[in-house]
């Protein structure tokens, strides 16, 4: 069963803050089950919403296009805090960990980032100066995976990164779900995973050749949602059927978010009730396809 990765900070085109840094989501490694993971989250989510309210007010709760929290922060950092208070105060440090999308594209242009771009000071960044600021934030809190930090175009950047990079580094832009894209990655080693969006390419069939092609690759596949979605749940079932390991849908909050957790938790709860094997990817999510 797949870890389920939480965003339960929107930033980005996905929210009205001022947060550059589109996902800063959650992921309970440390649970034992794919149910236990979903009420770590549950209760994260709710612990994180009580430490914004202390912080910031009870007007600072708003939510994003994922579900997720959108106080008045605009660092990266920042939201990083909050989530160690959060899973401090639920009592899980250890063993939940933490993932950022910063989502680089929205905020590249003539090879310069912008991570304030939606705040009122810029922040303008060579390319150098980014990778270091991800240098930190890998040494400092417990992430254990990156999805596009660098823009879809800057395939130089990426591959820099990539000979260092010591956590799960995903492209979704730059992959686009789609093989010759996922060639080119992987004969320039620009990345180690695929985001898969059945609805980036157009069909299932495609998606699934998309990732069979990174599997070959020695690559992992992380199953994604869209910010504009509906309760179809089919996701779950592809994320189980291909041994994704992974799989983000959102924070634990809105009905086309937690639709896709529900199904995972029935698909979990039909596989225990036959007696069949059913184990949960844990700490091994980037390995699952391979047991």
């Amino acid at each position: 069963m797949p870890v389920p990765f939480f965003n339960v900070l929107n930033g980005g085109v996905h929210s009205g803050s001022k947060m550059g840094f589109q996902e800063t989501m959650i992921a309970p490694v440390g649970a034992s089950s794919l149910t236990q993971a979903v009420r770590m989250g549950c209760e994260v989510y709710q612990q994180l919403k009580k430490v914004i309210v202390e912080k910031f007010g009870p007007s600072a709760i708003d939510i994003g296009d994922e579900g997720g929290f959108t106080p008045p922060i605009s660092q990266p950092h920042e939201a990083l805090d909050l989530l160690v208070e959060a899973v401090s105060l639920a009592g899980y440090t250890g063993r939940i960990k933490f993932a950022l999308d910063p989502a680089s594209t929205e905020f590249y242009s003539d090879g310069i980032y912008d991570i304030g771009f939606k705040d009122d000071k810029p922040s303008l960044q060579k390319p150098k100066h980014l990778t270091d600021l991800y240098r930190s934030l890998l040494q400092n809190y417990p992430i254990v995976l990156l999805e596009d930090p660098f823009a879809e175009t800057d395939w130089g950047s990426w591959a820099v990164f990539n000979k260092e990079c010591p956590v799960e580094l995903v492209g979704d832009d730059l992959l686009a779900t789609n093989t010759k894209y996922v060639q080119k990655a992987n004969d320039t080693r620009a990345c180690n995973s695929m985001l898969l969006k059945i609805n980036q390419i157009g069909t299932i069939s495609e998606a699934i050749g998309a990732a069979n092609l990174a599997y070959s690759f020695d690559w992992s596949v992380f199953v994604s949602h869209r910010s504009g979605e509906t309760t179809d749940d089919f996701i779950a079932d592809l994320a189980v059927g291909l041994r994704t390991g992974h799989i983000k849908s959102g924070a634990p909050c809105r009905g086309e978010r937690v639709a896709k957790y529900n199904r995972l938790m029935d698909i979990e709860a039909d596989l225990l009730g036959k007696g069949e094997e059913c184990l949960y990817a844990g700490s091994q999510f980037r390995v699952a396809s391979k047991y």
